[in-house]
């Protein structure tokens, strides 16, 4: 490779190609998360930011290097999905620094850029924490470090951060016990990695696979006797229910009535469907009233048909699907009359509880949690529409508060995010407001009530493993309680009751039991029922919360 700088052409070929590798390795990444339950995301996550990020290079012509990193660190800022998506921006932030007023990049200039890339993130993160994706760039940083005397070639440089990217990725249980009691290296900096091997392969000039090749060579596509703008629905979504009792024909009713090009097909317990729509979260929404959500996409199909008749960068394919049950970019938000002084936005993983929040007068309701973190875009979005003097952000999820909190900093509204990591958090801290106190003393009083919830989340074991001293088969049942696994078993019940009586303490009071997507209020009575005759002194509510991923969400204050 006889490069001795990139220009913008060659850069937007990196970013592209990193996307791509991104993507391809987006499932390796997300099974890397620690906890062996179903909610790994880290790698969805980066991809969807890294797909924003990219978005606007396959369609706008770029000059230099400063315009692309740019491009790239605005598409990602506003993309940018959970910690390691923020993360992820923050990096592309620092490399758009390093290029600022440069046409080209000799490796002298890449090797600032990678420097200004570290240095961002770190001071983007409150307290960072070394064994994650922060240590992974600071250390390829550091290496960059060591070439910023005498220009070498690219390639050779890319090589080498690579090769100090991946040492550092296998050392990174030494940093966190967690990782090393799970056999595991950081899913962020495997992503992170990713993304520069990305850019090597993009560097040399590698081609991007392409995944369907809709004409041949000196042909115009079929495609192209349409406009993208007379395609009347534009996403193609499909999914599949499992669920017991799904009323098929009500659900076909409703699906229906959403597009055109359905095919709804039951069989037992699964339901397939297939609907161009313009509401695909409607149609999700819907779908999880009946039961647990598999394989789910989403195709946007003007974008696939504008990138069929607009294919003018070679090799710049990146796939626009995403599987919905890791990470929905449409949102169903339902709204309430605002209040002239007070608005209030939450995220809610589960239509049960998006009607909670609104009973309570939250205006805002963005559908999403864990493995469907809502962007930065979604958040700014809502903040957008609230024409309340402040506005309150509930992320409701620990993976969620960086994103909300980058919402903030961009929005000119008076702008404050109480960091409720669970909608039982949030039930409780939005009971803590009073309209007759100043906003601080609010935002204050609400932020203080979320220590006093205690919050379990009943789910299941995807693999084997040993975490903590426990021995967790796969199909295990798993009670998660505050980030800390307080009970594993084969039978539900037990592993209810152990994880309440670890989580209560002597002032607790309520507890509040919110059922899933796949339990029937029957199940959950039984539960009240058995957690009743054990701990006599607790006040029991029931409420089905409809959420994916964990059977019970149970709040105790």
């Amino acid at each position: 490779m006889e490069h001795m700088t990139i220009d913008a052409k060659l850069l937007c070929n990196m970013f592209l190609h990193g996307t791509y590798e991104l993507n391809k390795n987006k499932d390796i990444v997300d099974a890397l998360n620690v906890f062996p339950v179903p909610d790994g995301d880290t790698g969805t996550n980066m991809s969807l930011t890294m797909n924003s990020a990219v978005d606007k290079l396959k369609s706008t012509q770029v000059k230099t290097v400063e315009e692309v990193a740019k491009m790239v660190s605005k598409g990602s800022l506003m993309g940018a999905r959970g910690n390691s998506g923020v993360i992820l921006s923050q990096i592309f932030r620092g490399f758009a620094k390093g290029c600022k007023g440069k046409e080209t990049l000799n490796s002298l200039e890449l090797c600032l850029a990678f420097k200004e890339a570290a240095d961002t993130a770190y001071s983007a993160v409150l307290k960072p924490v070394e064994g994650t994706i922060l240590t992974v760039i600071r250390k390829i940083a550091e290496k960059a470090n060591d070439y910023i005397e005498e220009e070498v070639p690219i390639d050779e440089l890319l090589k080498v951060l690579i090769t100090r990217g991946e040492e550092t990725l296998e050392s990174t249980p030494d940093y966190l016990d967690v990782l090393k009691q799970a056999g595991v290296v950081d899913a962020g900096g495997k992503g992170l990695l990713c993304i520069i091997e990305g850019f090597y392969k993009g560097f040399m000039g590698e081609a991007i696979p392409k995944e369907t090749s809709a004409e041949t060579e000196g042909n115009a596509p079929a495609q192209s006797f349409m406009a993208t703008e007379d395609i009347k629905f534009t996403y193609c979504t499909e999914f599949i229910i499992e669920g017991k009792n799904i009323k098929g024909e009500t659900l076909k009713e409703t699906i229906f009535n959403l597009g055109d090009s359905m095919v709804f097909v039951q069989d037992e317990d699964l339901v397939k469907v297939h609907v161009h729509t313009n509401n695909p979260g409607v149609a999700l929404e819907e779908a999880l009233k009946w039961g647990e959500l598999k394989k789910v996409k989403i195709e946007n199909m003007r974008d696939q048909h504008h990138h069929i008749i607009d294919n003018s960068m070679e090799g710049s394919v990146v796939s626009e699907s995403v599987e919905a049950t890791k990470a929905s970019s449409e949102k169903a938000v339902e709204q309430v009359e605002h209040d002239s002084e007070y608005g209030f936005i939450a995220v809610s993983m589960g239509d049960g509880f998006t009607e909670v929040f609104n009973d309570l007068g939250i205006h805002g309701v963005i559908t999403g949690g864990q493995t469907m973190n809502p962007s930065t875009e979604d958040f700014l979005k809502e903040i957008d529409k609230c024409p309340s003097d402040h506005i309150v952000l509930f992320p409701n999820n620990s993976n969620i508060i960086m994103a909300a909190n980058q919402a903030k900093s961009l929005s000119d509204k008076d702008v404050h995010v109480v960091p409720s990591k669970t909608m039982a958090q949030c039930i409780t801290a939005f009971l803590a407001f009073s309209p007759d106190e100043p906003v601080g003393r609010n935002v204050e009083a609400m932020t203080d009530s979320l220590s006093d919830v205690g919050t379990i989340q009943v789910t299941y074991a995807v693999r084997d493993t040993t975490f903590n001293g426990l021995e967790i088969e796969k199909d295990d049942y798993l009670a998660v309680a505050d980030g800390v696994i307080k009970s594993v078993g084969k039978e539900q019940m037990a592993v209810i009751l152990e994880a309440v009586e670890k989580t209560m303490n002597e002032e607790s009071e309520i507890l509040s039991i919110y059922y899933g997507s796949d339990v029937d209020e029957n199940l959950a009575n039984e539960v009240a029922e058995a957690i009743s005759e054990r701990f006599d002194e607790l006040e029991i509510e029931i409420y089905r919360g409809g959420q994916p991923l964990y059977y019970y969400i149970i709040g105790i204050e």
